[in-house]
């Protein structure tokens, strides 16, 4: 029995290694991509830059870049592969970078390649990127990859900070769902600094505007159901303090009047929260209230002003439309088109402070 134990364990370390070898002489042999970022250049003329991660000999990654110009996103795909004595492969795409000044001309026809492939899946990250993509993307940003960078860096900020959850699967279920509207991460690279700056909003396929990143919590709360981690500066002018409040959770509900006749539209937030910092010396139960009062006022303002501003560009990212969908059987999206910008949207805040946190 202990003969034949380690018999299979001799087995198992020479098909691990055997594997290695395997997967190395693959890395090898192909051009992996992790990033694509595209730049418009002209009337109708897109520049695209592939990244391709260099492993050295140190354990260190260097990033090799490939550009290419055309028309079509496939034309530029074979431009690519002209250019590299190995295959591209797009398996481990993480990210794809779009220039602003492409984005107000709309993705569709540029993201229809990545629907179409196979080998890419639907968790691959869309960005609007500030900056010329292809000079930004030679610069190194971290000890890793390019494409391994920025994507850890969403997927940082969606798990725990200011952006809702992103995807190509959800970009494009939102951009040909009625009743809502698709958003993408926006990001700044200037010099050897990556940022995430705001929310990139979206009119069908095209870019039209920006939440900055100061509103990016509160979008957030907005659209999801439940959400953590939101932190929040609150002044208080009568007693001169400070504090900062952080948001162990979010609980979001929809109520709707009469769907399609009288859609008044209240958004419920109930939030409960810690203190983590206090400038003006003991947290009473009375500066407690005080700071509540104030946080609800000053979400409900600015959710309000931030629905307000999308209802005056007849854009609903937050879904609100498909919210009024799912509780009516006579859904019509021309009518629907016709109320959203004139409907009333109130939105409730209740903030339960649990307890303080630091107190300078």
């Amino acid at each position: 029995m202990k003969r034949n134990s380690l018999l299979m364990i001799s087995l198992f370390i020479v098909h691990f290694l055997l594997s290695g070898c395997i997967d190395q002489q693959i890395l090898d042999d192909v051009e992996l991509t992790t990033a694509v970022g595209y730049d418009l250049i002209g009337d109708d003329l897109i520049e695209a830059t592939a990244v391709v991660p260099q492993y050295q000999s140190d354990s260190s990654v260097t990033n090799k870049t490939f550009s290419a110009t055309a028309k079509l996103t496939k034309d530029i795909s074979d431009k690519l592969t002209r250019q590299s004595a190995k295959p591209f492969v797009s398996g481990k795409l993480e990210v794809t970078l779009y220039s602003t000044e492409l984005a107000k001309e709309g993705l569709t026809n540029i993201i229809d390649i990545f629907e179409r492939d196979p080998h890419i899946g639907s968790r691959l990250y869309l960005v609007i990127a500030e900056g010329e993509l292809k000079k930004q993307l030679n610069i190194q940003y971290g000890t890793i990859d390019n494409g391994m960078f920025l994507s850890k860096m969403i997927e940082h900020n969606v798990e725990n900070g200011m952006l809702p959850k992103t995807n190509l699967h959800q970009f494009i279920k939102s951009l040909y769902s009625d009743g809502i509207d698709p958003f993408l991460p926006y990001i700044k690279l200037q010099g050897k600094v990556a940022s995430i700056e705001g929310i990139a909003l979206f009119k069908e396929d095209k870019y039209i505007d920006l939440i900055h990143a100061e509103d990016c919590s509160i979008f957030k709360m907005l659209l999801e159901r439940s959400t953590k981690d939101v932190s929040l500066a609150i002044e208080l002018e009568e007693e001169g303090a400070r504090a900062s409040v952080h948001s162990i959770s979010t609980k979001r509900n929809y109520k709707i009047g009469t769907p399609m006749s009288d859609p008044k539209i209240k958004i419920i937030l109930n939030i409960n929260a810690v203190i983590r910092e206090y400038s003006n010396g003991r947290i009473t139960k009375k500066a407690t209230r005080k700071i509540e009062k104030k946080m609800e006022k000053i979400i409900r303002n600015r959710a309000t002003n931030m629905i307000k501003s999308f209802q005056s560009q007849q854009i609903d990212p937050l879904g609100i439309g498909n919210h009024v969908k799912n509780q009516t059987r006579n859904w019509d999206i021309t009518k629907w088109d016709e109320l959203y910008p004139e409907s009333p949207i109130d939105v409730d805040v209740n903030v339960k402070i649990n307890q303080a946190g630091v107190v300078e």
